[in-house]
């Protein structure tokens, strides 16, 4: 039994020191701040939650971004804030818009207030937006290690537009984000995701990156990774 438990540990181990990212999502740790939540070391001293993550082997702190929150929580503003905080103990940054004003997920993918629904104008929208985020960023000195252009869209992004229903569309709004991307001013430039849900269901993705590449403005070239989630319960 002590043999079978070294063994296991030493494979965890070398797992871990093979692992490129270490990350964990941290985009709520400033909401939390606000309520009055603090974060305290195995030492037992209270340390901000950057310096933990750092001092515990994380490289890695993913946020998410939405457009036009009503309260202001997750918005610009609120993620060029997080991620000098991230900067400033060494982490990277891993960007994940939502394209929404709220969360993006399967169940809601609404188009943000104010955006135009109609494919041409929508993906211009979706081109500067990005193209502005990325340029933020870029000037307060953080160049994100990932950006992922959507969350969760299984179903679809900016809904009804973006749907299943029409993978040109899926393909075309893509496309579009990762253009921005790519001609922003972000150096050295991220590694761009596609990230879907259901992360157990290899048919499933195979499916939706078949449908999404067939439909012609989306090509393999336009990303990097393919970002799943995956839940276990």
């Amino acid at each position: 039994m002590q043999l079978h438990s070294f063994l296991a540990l030493s494979s965890l181990a070398v797992v871990q020191a093979a692992l490129k990212y270490k990350g964990v999502d941290w985009s709520s740790v400033i909401v939390e701040e606000n309520a009055g939540i603090s974060y305290t070391a195995t030492s037992g001293s209270a340390q901000p939650l950057e310096r933990i993550l750092a001092d515990s082997g994380i490289n890695t702190v993913r946020q998410r971004v939405w457009v036009n929150p009503r309260d202001g929580n997750y918005n610009l503003d609120y993620n060029l804030k997080l991620a000098r905080r991230a900067k400033a103990v060494g982490l990277d940054v891993y960007v994940n818009f939502h394209y929404s004003d709220t969360w993006a997920d399967p169940g809601h993918q609404a188009i943000p207030s104010g955006w135009p629904a109609g494919i041409d104008d929508l993906s211009w929208k979706l081109y500067n937006y990005t193209l502005d985020v990325s340029n933020q960023f870029a000037a307060a000195g953080i160049s994100p290690t990932i950006v992922s252009i959507g969350n969760e869209i299984r179903s679809g992004l900016l809904l009804p537009t973006g749907s299943t229903q029409n993978f040109y569309n899926i393909a075309r709004l893509l496309h579009s984000a990762a253009s921005a991307v790519k001609d922003s001013d972000l150096n050295p430039q991220p590694r761009i995701m596609i990230h879907l849900d259901n992360g157990w269901n290899w048919d499933t993705q195979k499916r939706w990156y078949e449908s999404a590449l067939a439909a012609g403005p989306l090509t393999t070239s336009d990303f990097d990774m393919m970002g799943v989630s995956y839940y276990p319960f």
